[in-house]
């Protein structure tokens, strides 16, 4: 059967480095922040004016690949309920399976610590800080509920 893998977990968690170990094995790796870097010409590029096109281009992208029938990660931080509806809803329409892979909810300062290894060339801890504290804030453990077939806690 068909399979999305939705990665939940706060910026420094390691899903993309996760999703580098699924791309090995033929899955198709869905990221706004691999169209940022592609915004940027190979550096990373947030900026507000763009992002709502990075968000279309992300979504035209998951349905793409949603109608060809591969197996797909969706690398994004998933923290809540509303931010995993549209994907999970988008699955579903194609008849894939949904996973939830859960990454251990670590620290603030452990996060952070660890996204300023690659800071994707925002080297201000300051910022990093507030994204965390706001994912952290809607932070919403994955249920069946939502309509993901299988949850999964990595370890």
């Amino acid at each position: 059967m068909k399979e999305i893998i939705l990665l939940v977990g706060n910026i420094g968690n390691g899903k993309s480095t996760l999703a580098k170990q699924y791309a090995k094995d033929g899955y198709i790796i869905i990221s706004r922040d691999a169209l940022r870097y592609m915004v940027g010409g190979g550096d990373y590029k947030f900026d507000l004016k763009v992002e709502p096109f990075i968000k279309k281009s992300a979504v035209a992208t998951l349905k793409a690949f949603l109608k060809s029938g591969y197996n797909l990660v969706y690398d994004e931080v998933n923290v809540s309920k509303r931010l995993r509806c549209p994907t999970i809803q988008a699955a579903k329409q194609f008849g894939y399976k949904v996973n939830a892979l859960v990454l251990p909810r670590l620290s603030q300062k452990k996060s952070v610590d660890r996204r300023m290894k690659n800071p994707h060339g925002q080297f201000d801890r300051n910022i990093w800080n507030t994204v965390w504290e706001r994912f952290d804030s809607i932070y919403e453990e994955p249920t069946l509920k939502e309509g993901i077939d299988k949850i999964i806690k990595a370890r």
